[in-house]
């Protein structure tokens, strides 16, 4: 019977780990093959985040005995790729937005659902109070877990076409979308047609003109260089780019106890210090994109029918994410209704 690494992740914060068996050369060193999507730079969170995971566990450890590869840029494929590859022990870690996870593990899909936070903080307080409970989910439907969380921000549209201040100046512009039903449906309640493709495809879809355009954080659309083919930037507050740092279950079971406790505190560690690096990170690329020209629009004039229509979808989506338990935890923990 497989038991629950949330287990695990409460038995650290006692100070006890889940005795695993030592391999036969205890003194070997564990090589971790990290792999995201992002082109490393000083402002991509991605790149950040494998650094700050690497320094920690170099500190907990020894070089000598641990030691993180970065495969950035999609070199290993796609974000649902690279997920596949941490389920098959191909790689051993991977950072992918929660919307690309939420394929393999439906439960995830309660960070999908638009407007579910209002605020960086209620995201953070909903991880802070449901890790175990979102473990134990990932676990059963995938055979990973979240060793760490972070956000960039609100997810904001970009085009090519017009500025967008209205759902109506939104309706004849060609979107981007991820492969992910629950966007998708957001807006098709908006009454537009997305075009649902993996992001390292997105850039020349763009140059391409096969979209007009596409939502990502300020981070993202910085770091990606959609400024090069994008020109107004609309700021609905409909979803939260969150994305957990994944591992295999039995990958990490597998390892030394004292591996596996580092590897978690690790985890936790950096998830505390990618908060406080987002605020920098969100400000320092909108002046960029700024001086590289992109004509900021605001929020839509008439956001709270954005709102209404994209909360409106929510039942339509709950047969998908089947269990519903980090949902109504969720909602227990923001202190609202869940939308029947």
């Amino acid at each position: 019977m497989r038991k629950g690494l949330f287990t695990l992740l409460s038995l650290v914060c006692a100070g006890l780990i889940w005795a695993a068996p030592a391999p036969a050369n205890a003194a070997d060193k564990i090589v971790i093959r990290f792999a995201h999507s992002n082109t490393p730079s000083d402002m991509d969170p991605y790149h950040a985040l494998v650094t700050k995971m690497s320094d920690k566990l170099v500190k907990k450890l020894g070089a000598d005995r641990i030691e993180i590869q970065e495969f950035p840029a999609g070199q290993i494929g796609s974000e649902e790729r690279s997920f596949q590859d941490v389920q098959q022990g191909i790689l051993q870690m991977t950072v992918l937005a929660v919307n690309n996870a939420s394929i393999f593990s439906p439960s995830l899909g309660a960070f999908d659902l638009p407007y579910i936070f209002k605020s960086v903080k209620e995201f953070d307080d909903c991880v802070d109070q449901n890790w175990d409970l979102i473990n134990k989910r990932m676990e059963a439907e995938s055979g990973t877990v979240a060793i760490a969380w972070h956000s960039q921000g609100f997810r904001f549209i970009t085009n090519s076409k017009q500025p967008i201040s209205t759902l109506a100046e939104l309706a004849p512009v060609k979107i981007r979308t991820p492969n992910n039903p629950i966007m998708i449906g957001v807006y098709r309640a908006w009454g537009t047609d997305p075009v649902p493709m993996a992001m390292d495809e997105t850039f020349n879809a763009l140059q391409q003109k096969v979209v007009d355009g596409q939502d990502n954080p300020l981070v993202s659309i910085a770091t990606n260089r959609f400024y090069e083919v994008q020109k107004y930037i609309t700021e609905p507050h409909y979803k939260l780019w969150t994305g957990p740092v994944v591992v295999n279950v039995d990958w990490l079971r597998s390892l030394p106890a004292d591996v596996q406790q580092a590897i978690i505190e690790a985890g936790r560690e950096t998830t505390v210090e990618m908060r406080a690096l987002l605020d920098k990170q969100e400000s320092a690329s909108r002046e960029f994109l700024k001086e590289k020209g992109m004509v900021f629009c605001g929020v839509p004039t008439d956001e709270d029918e954005w709102m209404k229509r994209a909360v409106s979808i929510w039942p339509q989506f709950y047969p998908q994410i089947k269990n519903l338990e980090i949902v109504e935890a969720f909602m227990k923990t923001l202190g609202r209704q869940l939308p029947r």
